[in-house]
C-alpha cells in the first residue's frame, strides 16, 4: 500500500443534519439494525431523525368484480392501518427512549406505491438508512434500488449483524468513475473521522484506463484532512466482488464506500454483478450513491 504525499490541516466537515430511516411494518423485530444505526448516528451527529414505516405486503390481489373490490379495499385498508400504526408506535417508543425527537410517516392506502413517498422524503434528507434486503424479499430489494437510483442522495445499507456508528476502518471501492467520486464526496463526514481509509481498486474485471487514478483520489482526500492509503487487487476468476470481500475480512474493515455501477439500461441488469453481489449479502455496512 502507498499513502498520499499531500497532507493538509483537517477541515471541519458538515455533518449529516437530517437522517431518514425506513422500517417494515411486518414481523416482530421493530428495533432493526437500520433503526438502531439511525438512532446512534442521529445522536452522534445531533441530527434530526425522520421515520418511515412501509406498508405490509398485500395478502391477495385486487378482485375483478366491483362488489368484491370494495370489500377487499376496506379490509386491506384496515389491515394496513393496523400494521403501520402499531409499528410506528413501537418505533417511536424506541426512539423516545434514546432522547430523540422524530417525525414519522406511513402510507394510508393499499394503492400507494411502496417506496414512492419514501423516495420523495429521501431527496430532502442528507442520508437514508435501510436494512439490507434478504435476496427473497423482493419488496425490500425494490425499495433499496428505488432510493439508490431515484433519490439523488446517499444510502447507508445495514447488514443483519449491524454496524458501527463511527466506523474506524473504511474501504473505498474505487474504480475512478463519476459515481465512485460522488459517493466519496457524500461520505466525507464518515471518512474524516475514521482511523484508516483505504481506496481499493480491483483489476481484471473491466477497463479502468479512462478512470481517475487512486493517487488522484488520495490527493483530493488529503486536502480534506483524510489520509488515504491505496490497495490494488487482482480479481480472482474475474470475480471482483469476492476479491473485495476477502480484503474486507482480512483487513478488518468496518464499512465499504462505493458507487452503484451501471452496466445496462434495463433495471433488472442496471446494478451489475459487482454491486448486486454486495447488495445481496453485504459483509459490512455499505455507503452508496449513484
Amino acid at each position: 500500500m502507498t499513502g498520499s504525499d499531500v497532507k493538509s490541516p483537517s477541515p471541519i466537515h458538515e455533518p449529516f443534519r437530517c437522517i431518514l430511516v425506513g422500517i417494515s411494518s411486518e414481523g416482530e423485530a421493530i428495533a432493526t439494525p437500520a433503526l438502531n444505526q439511525a438512532i446512534d448516528l442521529a445522536q452522534a451527529e445531533k441530527a434530526a431523525l425522520s421515520l418511515y414505516v412501509f406498508a405490509p405486503r398485500l395478502r391477495q390481489p385486487l378482485p375483478m368484480s366491483a362488489a368484491a373490490a370494495s370489500t377487499w379495499l376496506a379490509k386491506e385498508s384496515e389491515r394496513l392501518e393496523k400494521f403501520t400504526s402499531e409499528a410506528t408506535r413501537r418505533a417511536l417508543d424506541i426512539v423516545g427512549q434514546a432522547g430523540l425527537d422524530v417525525v414519522s410517516e406511513h402510507p394510508h392506502s393499499p394503492f400507494e406505491s411502496r417506496s414512492g413517498r419514501f423516495v420523495q422524503l429521501a431527496r430532502v434528507h442528507d442520508l437514508t438508512i435501510l436494512d439490507a434486503a434478504d435476496i427473497s424479499d423482493t419488496s425490500q430489494c425494490t425499495s433499496v434500488e428505488d432510493v439508490l437510483f431515484d433519490s439523488g442522495r446517499p444510502l447507508l445499507l445495514i447488514p443483519s449483524h449491524g454496524g458501527m456508528v463511527r466506523p474506524r476502518r473504511i474501504a473505498i471501492a474505487w474504480d475512478g468513475s463519476a459515481r465512485a467520486a460522488r459517493t466519496v464526496k457524500d461520505a466525507l463526514p464518515l471518512l474524516a473521522s475514521a482511523e484508516a481509509v483505504v481506496a481499493v481498486t480491483v483489476e481484471g474485471e473491466k477497463d479502468l484506463s479512462r478512470m481517475a487514478p487512486g493517487t488522484d483520489l488520495a490527493s483530493y482526500l488529503a486536502r480534506h484532512g483524510v489520509e488515504c492509503k491505496l490497495a490494488t487487487l487482482a480479481a480472482q476468476s474475474r470475480d471482483a466482488a469476492q476479491r473485495l470481500r476477502l480484503f474486507i475480512t482480512d483487513e478488518d474493515m468496518d464499512m465499504i464506500v462505493m458507487g452503484a455501477f451501471v452496466h445496462s439500461r434495463f433495471r433488472q441488469a442496471i446494478l451489475g454483478g459487482f454491486t448486486q453481489s454486495l447488495l445481496d449479502e453485504p459483509p459490512v455496512p455499505l455507503f452508496m450513491a449513484h
